[in-house]
């Protein structure tokens, strides 16, 4: 953990008293200069510290800091929590991280360079979100990998519903919505052993727009946050209790009653959607120059695999049935 975030734990343990300088210098095995130097840091960043001469500092405000003890504390299963105050992406680090054994879970502040899916992007500013990653060894095969983001979905709105108490809907295959927007995305990767053909390790990168911060303008239409939910909650207590709703699925996995309450949080299940594949609109008779349109359809059905089971609403292949894959198709409702 750095120097900063360290700090911060210290004083957001400590925020009914005045810690001197020395004090935390001593504690944090660094220079008393080094101490005023990351706290002026801190508070370029926007937390509240209060300094006074000959007494030392109080944390007035704690921005919601991130805790490796909290969250490890409320996790009644065996894991590693590591918190990062800056990283590019938590599942590149998660990749570094050879032993996962014992599941590892990473935390960041920020991303510099958080992924989506399709190599999209996902906006990652400093303080204002929750942005983990869990990777462990798995002891199942393709057949079940292939259900892990479905499950990682209901997970994460489980966790989101508990902890804020709204309603979180998902939408195929890896998006969590509220109130029509975006406020959680998910993307999972796999390591694989070509030689055995096992896969090694997955890794699961959930990022959840937790408070109020500025937004590219293409996300200002379609992204959301959960600040202002019906009660207060922290980062901390959503990354456990994500961890907590992943691991239980993880341990007593039951395929039906996990797809069966995927398909109820769904809200885009029986309602017209808009699929953009190149090759599917290829396979409806579409011209080169217009291959990047979206194609109507209606979302029928989750298979017990995880696809969606379309409907064709145009084109050559109107009426017929098609199960969708994750690969490299987007799916969005008709009226979006």
């Amino acid at each position: 953990m750095s120097t900063r975030l360290s700090l911060l734990e210290i004083l957001n343990k400590n925020k009914s008293t005045y810690i001197s300088g020395q004090e935390l210098a001593d504690q944090l095995g660094i220079s008393r200069n080094s101490v005023w130097k990351a706290i002026k840091k801190l508070q370029e960043q926007g937390y509240q510290i209060d300094s006074r001469p000959a007494t030392g500092y109080r944390l007035v405000s704690s921005g919601d800091v991130l805790s490796p003890d909290y969250i490890k504390e409320n996790i009644p299963y065996p894991c590693r929590v590591h918190v990062v105050e800056k990283t590019d992406s938590t599942n590149n680090l998660a990749k570094t991280i050879a032993d996962c054994s014992t599941p590892q879970i990473i935390v960041a502040n920020e991303q510099t360079g958080g992924r989506g899916r399709l190599g999209r992007t996902f906006h990652s500013p400093a303080g204002a979100g929750l942005y983990m990653t869990v990777a462990f060894q798995p002891d199942f095969g393709l057949d079940r990998a292939m259900l892990t983001t479905a499950m990682s979905a209901v997970a994460a709105a489980r966790a989101i519903e508990r902890v804020t108490g709204l309603n979180p809907k998902i939408k195929w295959v890896n998006d969590i919505y509220l109130d029509g927007k975006k406020v959680c995305g998910i993307l999972t990767e796999a390591e694989s052993n070509f030689e055995t053909g096992r896969i090694e390790k997955i890794i699961v990168g959930i990022g959840v727009n937790c408070f109020e911060a500025s937004m590219p303008e293409d996300l200002n239409d379609i992204a959301t946050y959960l600040a202002g939910p019906q009660k207060e909650f922290s980062r901390n207590e959503l990354a456990a209790a994500i961890a907590c709703e992943f691991f239980d699925m993880l341990e007593n996995f039951d395929k039906f009653s996990m797809l069966r309450e995927y398909k109820s949080r769904s809200f885009i299940l029986g309602e017209q959607i808009m699929i953009f594949n190149p090759a599917i609109a290829r396979s409806i008779g579409r011209p080169e120059n217009r291959l990047s349109e979206g194609i109507r359809a209606r979302a029928i059905d989750i298979d017990e695999n995880g696809g969606l089971v379309i409907e064709f609403l145009e084109g050559r292949r109107s009426r017929e049935m098609e199960t969708l894959t994750t690969g490299e198709i987007t799916v969005r409702r008709a009226y979006d």
